[in-house]
């Protein structure tokens, strides 16, 4: 494994990422259908349950602007994830 690499970025035939994890708790049958579920309880709860840990600052910056449009820079991936938070 590579210095400064999370398990995410390194096994990715292992785990799924961020988008792929929340749409398939949601139910989605695309990653597209993720930009129409914001503002919805559900959602909310699922990105709430996923630790921050879990994956690089730059995922959870990647996924704030996927599903949101807005596009920041974090320091920590809690930050960011928080940020998310607020938009759903």
């Amino acid at each position: 494994m590579e210095t400064g690499k999370t398990r995410n970025e390194t096994d990715t035939g292992t785990r799924e990422g961020l988008l792929e994890r929340i749409a398939s708790e949601l139910g989605c049958m695309y990653l597209s259908d993720l930009r129409g579920s914001t503002g919805k309880a559900r959602f909310r709860v699922i990105v709430s349950d996923i630790p921050a840990i879990d994956y690089s600052v730059k995922v959870w910056q990647d996924a704030l602007y996927y599903i949101t449009g807005i596009e920041e820079n974090f320091s920590t991936a809690e930050q960011a994830k928080q940020r998310l938070l607020e938009h759903l």
